[in-house]
């Protein structure tokens, strides 16, 4: 699988005009534009399979065109006049579109510049993208869509300091120190292919992210690392919604390798969603992990994963496979129109023989969540709030063998916190045509590494480094009694406050203000980071900065 960021393209670039196209495109996992979607989803007479995302546009039900949902942006007529030209281009339409019979596509431009201070570091903060966005259709069975951008940033320093250990710009990819100072220049791509050979069949094929549940975050696999190579095989039939998925990930933690490159692994997905009724929606998921190289041999892809059979794989673990297997489900109800509830469970391992009669066995790895969406809140139109609590327990998601691990360039594959801990999240969203408004509160108890060795917080570290001390009857000791939050006690309290107008919906460009405050108390220590940004910014991906 090669890197599709950048997919090579020759044209006479002329205007057409407006015209809506990209049947077979996905909807952006970018959670602010997301929810005006959800909110319609949500209706009790709309039969559809939410907790697979990103949406392909094909699939939404009529509720959910453009039209339907953003009927307040008005098409302006052509006009030649050079100004109104640029204007409408920059507010409404596709800055550039090219239409030939069946094939059309779109170029708009991708930008993020943004400028700020961090009160507490004492330091003007930015950053500076510049890039390009491409979508296009071949008939109306196969889309393309391609994004790159070109990026330096100095952020705050919580941030600095993540980017610094881990050499990994959050959710986006490799860091390079920018001039002396502590900015960083980092690039960023994705593009997919898209081919819908009937209703029931989509298969993508790509440099993309997925995101499974309902929630803010998810426990199962969540867009909070850098984007990887995929195959993805969508089939759906009334009910039964049925994806299976291989991906490419990357074990970044000793750099490149001579004439290699990075470490790899490999991934193999599946995940059975299932409408009981109108307002029950229940998945089952399955994903196994294994390297491509170890220290003797050369395995490469393994295709005995091409089984599609969902938990076929699992039983094969059971059985001694040397693989990393991760099991689970998703829940989501909707109690009425505007109101539902969502869970997720995952299961890392569990040892039900050694775990009779004593309490916290270390291989007894698993998480849940539970949360709340609230549409139109209190009959508010535009007016959302969602509600959420992750429990990670420690050595979740970890593996003897890091190489392996549920992770993905130095980043988790669910929740960016890793493992062992407890978060609470609460979010209150309000949108009115352009504008939007945004407050997120969250709270967070973890535990985190001392001198005495792994707690279970880092996900990169090997099982066989958690603390192994025997008593005189030479049982293992760091084998019980483990909690979540065990370690060197961390708190975090995060919360940011935005406000932004939408400019032009083609690219999703805002401008935006926001205010953060970050406090994290290790021990007895605290740090502080209280910062503003103000600026204009194409938003199309989730930056889970707050962690």
């Amino acid at each position: 699988m090669k890197n599709l960021s950048v997919i090579l393209f020759s044209a006479i670039l002329t205007f057409v005009g407006y015209k809506s196209f990209g049947q077979q495109l996905f909807i952006p996992l970018e959670k602010q534009s997301l929810n005006i979607y959800e909110s319609n989803l949500n209706q009790k007479n709309v039969v559809f399979h939410t907790s697979f995302k990103p949406y392909i546009v094909s699939s939404l039900p009529a509720s959910c065109y453009e039209d339907s949902l953003f009927g307040w942006i008005k098409t302006p007529t052509d006009s030649h006049k050079p100004l109104r030209w640029l204007y409408n281009h920059l507010t409404s339409v596709n800055f550039i579109n090219i239409i030939d019979g069946d094939f059309n596509m779109s170029i708009n431009p991708y930008v993020d510049f943004e400028i700020g201070k961090d009160f507490n570091w004492d330091r003007t903060i930015y950053t500076n993208s510049r890039g390009a966005i491409v979508k296009g259709d071949i008939g109306n069975k196969f889309s393309f869509e391609t994004y790159f951008s070109e990026n330096q940033s100095l952020f705050p320093k919580y941030l600095t300091n993540f980017v610094r250990d881990s050499n990994v710009v959050p959710g986006i990819g490799r860091a390079i120190r920018f001039k002396n100072d502590q900015s960083y220049d980092y690039a960023s791509g994705t593009g997919y292919i898209s081919y819908t050979p009937s209703k029931h069949f989509n298969f993508q094929f790509g440099q993309e992210k997925v995101f499974i549940g309902d929630g803010y975050r998810s426990l199962l696999l969540s867009d909070n690392s850098s984007s990887y190579p995929l195959l993805k095989i969508t089939t759906t039939a009334g009910k039964f919604q049925y994806t299976n998925m291989w991906a490419q990930m990357i074990d970044k933690r000793d750099g490149a390798i001579l004439g290699e490159g990075f470490r790899r692994k490999y991934l193999a997905l599946h995940h059975l969603s299932i409408l009981l009724g109108k307002r029950i929606e229940v998945g089952f998921f399955e994903a196994i992990v294994w390297q491509a190289q170890d220290s003797s041999s050369y395995r490469g892809f393994d295709v005995s994963y091409l089984n599609p059979i969902i938990y076929y794989h699992s039983v094969q673990w059971n059985l001694g496979s040397p693989d990393n297997s991760l099991i689970g489900y998703n829940f989501k109800w909707k109690i009425s129109n505007t109101l539902s509830f969502y869970n997720q469970f995952l299961l890392d391992d569990f040892d039900l023989a050694k775990s009779k009669g004593k309490k916290g066995f270390y291989r007894n790895k698993y998480a849940y969540q539970l949360g709340l969406n609230y549409f139109n809140a209190f009959g508010l139109n535009g007016f959302f709030i969602q509600a959420e609590y992750n429990e990670v327990w420690p050595y979740t998601y970890a593996h003897k063998i890091p190489v392996i691990n549920y992770a993905h360039f130095n980043q988790s594959l669910a929740d960016p916190l890793g493992a062992n801990f407890r978060e609470g999240l609460l979010f209150l969203q309000y949108n009115h045509h352009r504008w939007f408004g945004g407050l997120e509160l969250m709270y967070v108890l973890t535990g985190i590494d001392s001198t005495s060795g792994d707690v279970g917080q880092n996900v990169y570290l090997s099982e066989f480094s958690i603390p192994n001390s025997t008593d005189v009857n030479g049982k293992f000791i760091g084998s019980y009694g483990n909690y979540v939050g065990q370690g060197v006690a961390s708190n975090i309290l995060f919360a940011q406050l935005k406000i932004n107008y939408l400019i032009n919906k083609k690219n999703n460009l805002l401008a935006e203000i926001s205010y953060t405050y970050r406090n994290q108390t290790i021990g007895v220590k605290s740090n502080t980071s209280n910062f503003i940004t103000f600026g204009f910014k194409t938003s199309l991906f989730n930056h889970y900065n707050d962690f």
